[in-house]
């Protein structure tokens, strides 16, 4: 037959056969194509056989009831196929980790310290701006503002030509000016200093008093005294007090009866509060009024309780003219602090009150002296503290002159006119001396 492929076995029952003859006759246009390509009949039944395994495994393929050991074995190479890939990837990928990961060896890792570990890029460009000793802002900051630069040997105490060095040598200067100036403001051997002008103007003063007390044998009576007693007394004192301090720049206070520092105390019933341009700013001075005998040892312990319950400096303890202890008369200084008297009968007629305006004064300026003696500690200052303490002598001698001059009819008048215009020199001496611990 025509196209026909002829295959001769003999037949053998199923399952059992382990060959089978097959006679086909072919009709099929792809086949027939298929084998017709091929002259020799071996190599067709060969290329035919193999088409019919090939078809075989499609049908068994295709159909619904597959053969569970071709699907199991089909899997299975499938599977082992999938593990040895799967090993293979995970091989390559740990490859790959440990050679960026490794420790120290790993590409990272030698990345990461070539950058910023100790030798790395980023340590080295911290190190050359940043090292204390070799780093660029170092150099910089060493070369600008260091010890051997410019500006820090301007700044070197030790050099000569530094700027502290000439604010000091300028800044003595000028102490030694004005200190040579003020002392020589005290001495007796300057002539028209102005110890020497007081000194002159007392004398005169004492032989002009000497020669009228010596034409007068008359005294004036003494005038009935009229007394200011309790509070009032206070009150018309304090407006003396606050006018002193409103003169001088200070701020005063009538704080009689209110507590201070202590808690419960009341000592100290006026207080002064030195100004901004006194020399002292803040300093105070306290002062204790006593309308009654009292002795001198308790009046010292009182006025040193007033001066800590007012956080005073110093302190002034003022008896009424008649209750001072005799071991004070009118006007007394005792360690940083004053006692002095009031007479009543001035108080009320508006006359001078030359011990309390003096202790209030020469309390003030020695107070100065002392602060601007511990603030700077210069000695020359204590030169100043002493001629100061050296005008406490005139107060006596300038009360006694208004004092006998008040019994003199005529010339008592003139007399005390006279003293008024030496406490005003006094006054005016006291205000120089201020004026040069200001500066």
């Amino acid at each position: 037959m025509p196209n026909a492929l002829v295959a001769d076995s003999d037949a053998v029952p199923q399952g059992t056969a382990a060959t089978t003859t097959l006679v086909l006759h072919v009709t099929d246009p792809n086949v027939l194509r298929f084998l017709s390509e091929f002259d020799d009949d071996d190599a067709r039944n060969e290329r035919a056989l193999e088409a019919l395994k090939v078809g075989v495994i499609a049908i068994m393929s295709a159909s619904p009831t597959l053969d569970t050991e071709v699907v199991e074995a089909k899997f299975a190479d499938i599977e082992d196929r999938l593990m040895e890939q799967v090993t293979r990837f995970e091989t390559e990928v740990c490859e790959n980790l440990e050679q960026y990961f490794k420790e120290k060896d790993g590409i990272v890792p030698r990345s990461l310290d070539g950058f910023l570990g100790e030798g790395g890029i980023m340590s080295r460009s911290i190190k050359s701006y940043f090292d204390p000793t070799e780093g660029q802002v170092c150099r910089l900051m060493q070369t600008q503002i260091g010890p051997t630069s410019t500006f820090g040997k301007a700044l070197d105490p030790a050099n000569k030509d530094g700027i502290l060095s000439r604010i000091e040598c300028r800044v003595q200067e000028l102490i030694d000016t004005k200190l040579d100036e003020l002392l020589k403001e005290f001495s007796l051997d300057e002539d028209g200093s102005a110890m020497c002008r007081l000194h002159s103007l007392v004398n005169d003063n004492f032989r002009r008093l000497s020669g009228s007390l010596a034409g007068k044998a008359a005294a004036e009576a003494e005038a009935q005294r009229g007394h200011i007693k309790g509070i009032s007394f206070e009150d018309d004192l304090y407006e003396v007090f606050a006018s002193i301090g409103k003169q001088l720049g200070d701020q005063t206070e009538l704080v009689r009866g209110k507590p201070g520092k202590l808690g419960r105390s009341k000592k100290g019933d006026f207080l002064a509060t030195l100004g901004e341009d006194s020399g002292a700013p803040l300093l105070r001075i306290a002062v204790e009024l006593k309308d009654s005998a009292k002795c001198l040892k308790d009046a010292i312990d009182e006025l040193a309780e007033a001066r800590a319950n007012r956080e005073a400096a110093c302190g002034i303890f003022v008896f009424t003219k008649g209750t001072e202890p005799p071991e004070i008369g009118d006007f007394r200084k005792i360690g940083e602090d004053f006692f002095c008297t009031v007479d009543k009968e001035a108080l009320k007629e508006g006359r001078p009150l030359i011990f309390f305006d003096s202790a209030v004064r020469i309390a003030r300026a020695m107070a100065i002296a002392t602060a601007k003696k511990e603030k700077s500690g210069e000695a020359d200052l204590q030169s100043i503290h002493d001629h100061v303490t050296a005008l406490l002598g005139w107060v006596d001698r300038i009360g006694d002159m208004v004092t006998k001059s008040s019994t003199v009819q005529k010339s008592g008048k003139a007399i005390e006119e006279s003293a008024l215009m030496l406490k005003k020199e006094l006054d005016e001496r006291l205000k120089a001396v201020l004026q040069l611990l200001q500066r």
